[in-house]
C-alpha cells in the first residue's frame, strides 16, 4: 500500500506566489496524499485562488484560514491537522521541480525518518541562481553552519508531532527541531540526491 504524505502549504497574503505552488501540487502522479493550506487570514485575493483549485483535488485538499503567531504556528498546526506518514511543507511560492517528486522519494527510501533531497533557488527569469548541496553524513558540524531547507524535505509526522516547532523562536525553531530529532534524538537521515 502507498504511504500517505501530507504535503503543507502555509500562507499569508500570497496571492502572487500561491497559485504555481498548488499547480505544482496538482501535477503530482502520486496519489496518496493529502494537501493542507494553513492561510493566516490573507487580507488579498490568496484564498479565491485556493478555492478556484479546490475541487480539481477532488477531497484531498483542506483549507484552514484563521489567525495565527507566526511561521512556526502556522506550521504546527499543518502538523497537528496532518494525516500522513510523511510530511512536506512547501509554501506559497515554492514549486516542486516535476511531476513524478512525491513518487520518486516514496519510492527512494521506506526507512529513514527524513528524507532530504536537494532545492534549486531561481530569480524572476527562472534562471538558476543557487543548489543546495548535501552533506554525505549529517553530524552536529553541519547543523551549526546551515539547516536543511522545508520545501526538499519530508518529515516522518511522528516525529513532527513529538517535537513541534518552537513558537518562541522567530527564525532558528527549524534549526531546534533537527538538533533535537537528528543529533540528540538519533532519528535516521536519507539524502535523495535529486532535486524536488
Amino acid at each position: 500500500m502507498k504511504r500517505k504524505i501530507s504535503i503543507i502549504t502555509v500562507c499569508y497574503n500570497s496571492a502572487s506566489t500561491i497559485e504555481d505552488t498548488i499547480k505544482s501540487v496538482l501535477a503530482q502522479k502520486y496519489d496518496n496524499y493529502e494537501y493542507l493550506i494553513i492561510d493566516g487570514l490573507s487580507k488579498d485575493n490568496t484564498l479565491d485562488i485556493v478555492k478556484k483549485y479546490e475541487s480539481k483535488f477532488k477531497g484531498k485538499m483542506k483549507v484552514i484560514s484563521e489567525k495565527d503567531k507566526g511561521l512556526y504556528d502556522a506550521m504546527n498546526k499543518g502538523i497537528a491537522y496532518s494525516h500522513g506518514e510523511y510530511c512536506n511543507f512547501i509554501n506559497a511560492g515554492d514549486k516542486f521541480c516535476s511531476s513524478s517528486i512525491l513518487k520518486q522519494v516514496m519510492d527512494f527510501n521506506h526507512v529513514a525518518d527524513i528524507i532530504v533531497g536537494q532545492d534549486l533557488h531561481v530569480n524572476e527569469h527562472n534562471k538558476i541562481v543557487s543548489r543546495s548541496v548535501l552533506p554525505r553524513r549529517y553530524n552536529l558540524l553541519h547543523f551549526y553552519i546551515t539547516t536543511i531547507p522545508h520545501q526538499s524535505c519530508f518529515i516522518r509526522a511522528s516525529l513532527l508531532k513529538k517535537y513541534y516547532y518552537d513558537t518562541s523562536l522567530k527564525i532558528v525553531s527549524d534549526w531546534k527541531f533537527y538538533l533535537q530529532s537528528i543529533v540528540l534524538g538519533g532519528h535516521s537521515v536519507a539524502a535523495y540526491n535529486n532535486v524536488i
